[in-house]
C-alpha cells in the first residue's frame, strides 16, 4: 500500500469511526464504585431486509442491557437529494422512563443563484448545530433546548480541491445538543447527536459572477433519552463509539454508490455534448467541477474499502489497536465460544452475565451473583 493510500486509510478511519485520537493515560486510584457506576450492555443489530437479494446485519451498537429494540434500514428508491437509505433504530425501557433512538438521515442544499439543488428542500444549514437546533423544533416541538455545542472532536475534513475558478471542499461537522421536556407525568432530559457531511463548491462564471453551492447530509440524529436526570455524558459517548456499520454490508453499499456514480456522470457528459454549441465554456468549466467531485466521491468510496478490508485483517494487530483505540473499544475473550467480543476500553473489568449480556465496571471487587442476582464470568482482555 502506498503512503498515499496509508494517509488516506488514516483519514477514513477518522471520519468512520468519529472518535476522538487522544489516547487515555492511566486511570487514577478510584473509590468504590456503586451500581450507577456500571453500564451493563447488549449488542443490537440493524438489519436492511430490503435492499439485497437477502436480509442483512447493515450495523450493530450496544445498548442498555434489557431493552427493547428494533433495527432497520429504511430505503426511499428514487430520491435524488441524499443516500437512498438511512439506518434507524428504536430502544427503549419497558416502562418508558429511557430510551435510545437513531432516526432516519436527511439531506437539503441551496445556491447564490436561486436555483434548486436537484429535488433538495431548500436549506442553508452550514453547521450541524444549526441543523440540529431545527431537526429539535420539528421534532421535539414541546421541548426546551437547554444547550447546543460543537464536537469538534468528532469533526473531519474529507477533501479539498482548488483549481483556477473552481473550488470544492468537503468535510464533517458535528454537534451535541441537550434538551428537556415533560412526557407520560416525568420530566425527561434527552441528550442529542448528529455527524453533517457538507460539500461546498464555488466557480467563477464569465462576467466576474461567482456560482456557489451548499449541499448538506445529516447522517441521522443519535438520541438518549432519561427521566429525572440527563444521562451521564460518558455512558452517552460510549454507546455512541459502539455504532459501527458491518464490513459486508457496508462493501455492497460502496460499489452501488461507485455505480451510480459512473452513471450519473455518463449521464452528465451526454448533456453537456448535447449542450456544448450554446456555452462551450461554461460547459468546460462544469464538466471539469463534475470531474471533480466524481473524483473526490471514488476516493472517498475507495478510502472506506480499504479500510474496512485493513481492519478485518487478523494477522494486523497494531493495526487493529489502532482503529480500537480510536474506536475507544477493547477486545475481550468470549468464555462461551472462545471469540472475541469489542466493548467499550473506558472500564477496567468486564463480565458476561448468564442471559448473554454483558456489564462494564471500575469495580474490581464486582461479583454479579452477589451484587445483581445473576451469574457471570469475568471477561479477559485480549489483542486478538
Amino acid at each position: 500500500m502506498t503512503a498515499r493510500r496509508r494517509l488516506q486509510s488514516r483519514l477514513c478511519m477518522l471520519l468512520v469511526a468519529a472518535a476522538s485520537i487522544a489516547v487515555p493515560g492511566p486511570a487514577p486510584a478510584a473509590p468504590a464504585a456503586t451500581a450507577s457506576d456500571r453500564l451493563r450492555v447488549q449488542r443490537v443489530e440493524i438489519i436492511d431486509a430490503k435492499g439485497f437479494e437477502r436480509s442483512m446485519v447493515a450495523a450493530t451498537i450496544m445498548v442498555p442491557a434489557g431493552w427493547q429494540s428494533r433495527g432497520e434500514v429504511q430505503w426511499s428508491l428514487g430520491r435524488q437529494c441524499g443516500r437512498a437509505y438511512g439506518l434507524t433504530l428504536q430502544a427503549a425501557v419497558s416502562d418508558g422512563s429511557a430510551g435510545i433512538d437513531l432516526a432516519a438521515p436527511e439531506a437539503w442544499g441551496a445556491t447564490n443563484y436561486g436555483a434548486p439543488v436537484g429535488d433538495c428542500p431548500q436549506a442553508g444549514f452550514g453547521t450541524a448545530g444549526d441543523y440540529l437546533a431545527s431537526w429539535i423544533q420539528r421534532h421535539r416541538k414541546d421541548a426546551r433546548i437547554v444547550e447546543v455545542k460543537p464536537r469538534p472532536d468528532k469533526s473531519r475534513l474529507i477533501g479539498q480541491q482548488q483549481s483556477p475558478g473552481i473550488g470544492l471542499r468537503s468535510w464533517v461537522d458535528s454537534a451535541q445538543a441537550l434538551i428537556t421536556y415533560r412526557q407520560g407525568g416525568r420530566e425527561m432530559y434527552e441528550m442529542l447527536v448528529t455527524n453533517v457531511v457538507l460539500n461546498h463548491s464555488r466557480m467563477a462564471m464569465p462576467g466576474g459572477q461567482v456560482m456557489e453551492t451548499l449541499q448538506g447530509q445529516a447522517l441521522g440524529v443519535l438520541a438518549w433519552r432519561n427521566a429525572g436526570a440527563p444521562v451521564p455524558q460518558r455512558h452517552f459517548d460510549l454507546m455512541w463509539a459502539t455504532l459501527r456499520t458491518a464490513p459486508e454490508w457496508q462493501a455492497r453499499i460502496d460499489a452501488a454508490e461507485r455505480q451510480m456514480a459512473a452513471d450519473n456522470a455518463a449521464t452528465q457528459a451526454k448533456i453537456s455534448q448535447i449542450q456544448a454549441e450554446t456555452s462551450r465554456q461554461t460547459l468546460e468549466q462544469i464538466k471539469r467541477r463534475g470531474e471533480i467531485r466524481n473524483q473526490t466521491m471514488q476516493d472517498i468510496a475507495g478510502m472506506r474499502d480499504d479500510t474496512w478490508r485493513s481492519g478485518q485483517a487478523s494477522q494486523d494487530r497494531m493495526h487493529k489497536d489502532n482503529v480500537r483505540t480510536i474506536r475507544e473499544v477493547q477486545g475481550w475473550r468470549d468464555p462461551r465460544s472462545g471469540g472475541v467480543v469489542e466493548l467499550p476500553q473506558h472500564y477496567q473489568h468486564a463480565w458476561q452475565l448468564r442471559d448473554g449480556s454483558y456489564v462494564l465496571t471500575d469495580d474490581p471487587n464486582f461479583d454479579p451473583g452477589r451484587d445483581i442476582g445473576i451469574a457471570g464470568k469475568e471477561l479477559e482482555r485480549t489483542r486478538d
